[in-house]
This record gives structure tokens, C-alpha cells and sequence, in this order.
């Protein structure tokens, strides 16, 4: 069975106009239409310092795992969860969304135990604040 399903043209079409630059978001590159706001274990970014010196053990890593996981839990339950892929080369690349169609979620996360968030609309934090509040994460 497929985990994804894609999602028909109208709605394609309706989504890349709502999301723009997502290339450039998955380069990392900065875009005019988005903000960041970060999801962590940490209740502060880390230093260089701090970075280097972190050596969880592995009782500690499935505790930070967790605590992400819980958070993609919480927020799955109240929003649209949607994944996309990219087609096509260079300026001719689009996104192609697709729905899940199973319970499973797939998500980037960083190398330090902190997921990004890119939002168009700065309301929405407190309602990210809220969530990361209830599943034992930080948002910086």
C-alpha cells in the first residue's frame, strides 16, 4: 500500500501559490516570505561549546527523540499534515504534495535535536509556544 496519495491538480496549484520558495527553504537559503521559529530539547540555542561537548547517552537520546516525537504528535492532531517532493530541474523544479495516507509522518530534523519551523504568519507562534509547552519541547 502507498503511504502517500497526490493530491489533484487544483489543489497542487492552490498549495505552491500558498508556499512559496520552498526550494529555497530546503537549500536553506533565506526568503522574504517566511520566518523561522525553532522546536528544541534545549531551552536555548546552542553554543559551539555546548554543541561540542554534548555526548548523550543512549537512555538520553531516546528521551530527546521522544520529546520531538511527541511534539510532531500534538501537532499532527490539529493541523493538515502534507509532504511534499520536488520535480522537475533547477527553475522548472516544483513541488509535488501528496497526502498521507497512513499514521506515519515524515519530518526533517536538525543535527542538534532542533526542528524548524518556516511560517508566512507570526499568530500562529503562540499556538506553536502552546503546543511545544505540552509535548516538553522549547521554541526559541
Amino acid at each position: 500500500m502507498r503511504k502517500f496519495l497526490n493530491l489533484s491538480k487544483n489543489r497542487q496549484v492552490e498549495l505552491n501559490t500558498k508556499f512559496p520558495d520552498l526550494f529555497k527553504l530546503y537549500c536553506v537559503d533565506e526568503t522574504p516570505h517566511y520566518n523561522k521559529v525553532a522546536i528544541s530539547v534545549f531551552d536555548h540555542w546552542l553554543t559551539r561549546e555546548e554543541f561540542q561537548e554534548d555526548y548523550p547517552d543512549q537512555e538520553e537520546k531516546l528521551r530527546r527523540d521522544k520529546l520531538l516525537h511527541n511534539f510532531a504528535k500534538v501537532m499532527s492532531q490539529n493541523t493538515e499534515v502534507l509532504n511534499f517532493k520536488f520535480k522537475g530541474k533547477w527553475e522548472r523544479c516544483l513541488p509535488s504534495f501528496r497526502k498521507f495516507n497512513s499514521q506515519e509522518a515524515v519530518y526533517f530534523e536538525s543535527w542538534d535535536y532542533t526542528n524548524i519551523f518556516y511560517i508566512q504568519n507570526d499568530n500562529v507562534i503562540p499556538q506553536i509556544k502552546k503546543w511545544a509547552n505540552e509535548s516538553g519541547v522549547y521554541c526559541l
